[in-house]
């Protein structure tokens, strides 16, 4: 599996400089959750300490520590968003990460994409002497689904005339059925926006 961190919010301030040319920037979402967390405890306008969060960096930092793990505010951690590209992942783990409800996903579609040979051989399968059997059981189910891919083309054309002329729904029906044989370890991707405070928990 890999992971790949792709992106996380910036203070507008810092893009508009950027988009300048200005690269002396501290370019991390620190500085917006250390200003959300003043909000509570200093009068300024909230834009003020977001402009001296940007100025002060490392107080903002050292701020963030603070509150966060000292204090137990760990909701100013929400501030802080983050994207991610997670390749290679198994189905049963997508169904684990995606349990974190407070987090956005956008997963590789088994509807819409045919299934192929990708899988996750865990290293527990292969440590305990059942690769053999598990590459087996995973060639004949990705065998049978692609059996019934063609077989429930022809079910659902003959059930459903409407459907008969319009090739790629009738595709997309029969790959959404023939996905229920797919193994827990179909290899899938997803693109995930989480936001630091959920990011600890998982």
């Amino acid at each position: 599996m890999e992971v790949i961190l792709a992106g996380f919010n910036l203070d507008n301030a810092i893009i508009d400089e950027l988009k300048k040319g200005n690269s002396n920037l501290p370019v991390t979402p620190e500085t917006i959750s250390a200003a959300y967390a003043r909000i509570s405890r200093y009068p300024q306008r909230v834009d003020e300490l977001r402009r001296q969060s940007r100025e002060e960096v490392e107080k903002a930092r050292n701020s963030n520590r603070t509150i966060i793990f000292e204090m137990g505010h760990h909701s100013v951690a929400e501030h802080a968003c983050f994207n991610f590209d997670v390749i290679g992942i198994s189905r049963l783990a997508v169904e684990l990460l995606q349990g974190f409800r407070l987090a956005s996903f956008t997963e590789k579609s088994q509807r819409y994409i045919t299934l192929r040979d990708d899988y996750v051989l865990p290293r527990e399968i292969v440590e305990s002497g059942f690769e053999k059997e598990f590459k087996a059981l995973i060639q004949k189910e990705n065998e049978l689904y692609r059996v019934m891919v063609d077989e429930l083309k022809l079910y659902h054309a003959s059930h459903d005339k409407s459907l008969a002329a319009d090739k790629r729904e009738l595709a997309n029906r029969a790959k959404e059925d023939a996905r229920f044989v797919a193994s827990l370890a179909t290899q899938s991707q997803l693109g995930m926006t989480v936001n630091a405070r959920e990011l600890e928990l998982m």
